[in-house]
């Protein structure tokens, strides 16, 4: 079922809920080519990337993972849930006990079959602190470990700390990946995904060869898949053109449009959520006074940073995640340059053209740096003066000063509302960035997340989505389309709003000769 229509129906007291089917089942038009290597450039690698899929460090970690993994249910090109390995949902009328049936006939890369049980000790395993899985905040407030079990080998029984309408979509959240029972190893990696491992140099390449007992008959179609490690864009660009690699990933605009001027190449163009975004410190000075933030976001020029950070290919933020979920709070004003504005706040919370601070940054995604120089350069208007610090983006994320300077830059994929609420916005995650906290959102994000009645549960995420508004941490200025390249013998890239090359999934694509 379409995820706008899932939400406008809610869910039915004691309701089954069957999700639309997989996009690779969907039937190709005509017989694609057969065999060869998919050869994929990508950033965002270093010496601490890992093989474990509950932890990434980065696009190509995470990448890799949606080639070995599956998850119970995800998302589509066009952001509609769908069942992956959960067949069906079911849940009593409190709706705070959940039945999860899954997929028969399906097995692990070593010839094991899947069941319950594996579902059980993924969703434990992310729920203990000591394996710090991404996936914590988002199952933690909602169940313990001794809230999941089997009750056969094709059913999981939840039971929840209290109702909780949208289990489906946190259970198909970007880290949700489900692992055999009992791993601990993840050097060799053993899924259910399309790929099989084969190889692995840390922070520089990993390779891949075909599941020949996928689940979808005759899928994939390519013999093996190698991921390559590139940092710089210019570099990975450089490889498609030298015929080093097939397909690279997160281009800045202008590269994009060297691409669009060259027939041996395709631009995969992707409306998208993405965002490259500042945060602002909440905890340290000059961040603490929420004035200072407000001052921050009304002196960004969102306008000129889309044209020339993004090269136009995106549009225009307004302070919140998520423009493409159905609950995002569009009736919000939209928050405007005014530099007048800002110094007006900044003067009264003490600061008269005597503002200064550091941004912390990277070439880490597309238009990060440049969007980090613009606003140094904007904030002048208000006499603020930001310092860059500039590091190699296989070292940003993972580096001593990420989330300890005053102000950094960040990137984030299509989420949900849900998801990134989960993610950037809990209380104690890794991944709330700002360190920001707020009781009356806690508050309505609980009523939201309680609610079966989806008009009351939009009602509850603008509340809280409001207060993110006018007392957040995070400048968002703008939304980014996701823009990747391939060889035009690459066929069977669709675009994607999830993440870049439709959403690292490989299984469809072929390889003309």
């Amino acid at each position: 079922m379409p995820r706008r229509n899932f939400l406008k129906a809610g869910l039915a007291v004691g309701s089954c809920i069957a999700l639309a089917p997989a996009i690779a089942d969907r039937a190709h038009a005509g017989e694609p080519s057969r065999g060869g290597t998919l050869r994929v450039g990508l950033g965002a690698a270093g010496a601490k990337s890992s093989l474990n899929p509950f932890i990434s460090t980065g696009d190509m970690d995470f990448a890799v993972a949606q080639s070995i993994y599956d998850r119970l249910t995800d998302f589509d090109g066009n952001g509609h849930i769908y069942n992956s390995l959960a067949e069906d949902f079911s849940h009593n009328k409190e709706g705070n006990v959940w039945k999860i049936r899954i997929r028969s006939g399906v097995v692990w890369h070593d010839g094991t079959p899947f069941s319950a049980k594996d579902v059980v000790y993924s969703l434990q395993y992310m729920l203990t602190p000591e394996n710090k899985a991404d996936g914590f905040t988002n199952l933690s407030g909602l169940m313990k470990p001794s809230d999941i079990r089997a009750l056969d080998d094709s059913t999981v029984e939840v039971s929840l700390a209290k109702p909780y309408a949208l289990l489906p979509q946190v259970l198909g959240s970007k880290v949700m990946f489900l692992v055999k029972d009992g791993t601990k190893d993840f050097t060799q990696p053993v899924g259910t995904g399309p790929f099989r491992f084969v190889e692995w140099s840390q922070g520089q390449r990993v390779t891949l060869k075909r599941n020949d007992a996928f689940r979808t008959p005759g899928m994939p179609y390519l013999d093996g898949v190698e991921f390559i490690a590139i940092n710089d864009p210019t570099a990975r660009m450089n490889a498609l053109i030298a015929d080093q690699v097939d397909v690279v990933a997160q281009l800045d605009g202008n590269l994009a449009r060297i691409v669009e001027a060259n027939p041996a190449m395709a631009l995969l163009r992707s409306t998208s959520a993405a965002t490259t975004d500042q945060f602002m410190m909440v905890g340290q000075k000059p961040f603490t006074d929420v004035r200072v933030r407000q001052a921050m976001r009304l002196l960004v020029d969102r306008e000129q940073l889309v044209a020339n950070a993004l090269a136009g290919y995106g549009r225009i933020g307004n302070d919140l995640h998520c423009i493409t979920d159905p609950d995002y709070a569009s009736a919000l004003p939209q928050r405007q340059h005014d530099p007048d504005h800002a110094r007006s706040l900044l003067k009264q919370a003490g600061y008269d053209n005597d503002l200064s601070f550091e941004l912390y940054t990277s070439d880490a995604a597309p238009g990060m740096l440049a969007s980090a120089t613009l606003i140094a350069n904007q904030a002048k208007q208000a006499g603020v003066k930001i310092d860059l610090t500039v590091v190699p983006p296989d070292s940003y994320y993972s580096g001593p000063k990420f989330k300890k300077t005053a102000m950094a830059s960040s990137d984030w994929g299509q989420h949900t509302i849900e998801s990134v609420f989960g993610q950037a916005y809990a209380r104690g995650a890794y991944w709330n960035e700002p360190d920001w906290t707020n009781d009356a959102f806690d508050k309505w994000v609980s009523m939201a997340r309680t609610t079966f009645d989806p008009s009351q549960r939009k009602d509850y995420l603008f509340e809280a989505q409001k207060i993110i508004w006018e007392d957040g941490g995070y400048i968002i200025w703008g939304f980014r389309d996701l823009l990747d390249a391939a060889n035009v013998r690459v066929k069977g890239l669709s675009p994607s709003s999830q993440r870049n090359l439709g959403y690292y999934r490989f299984e469809g694509i072929s390889l003309e000769a």
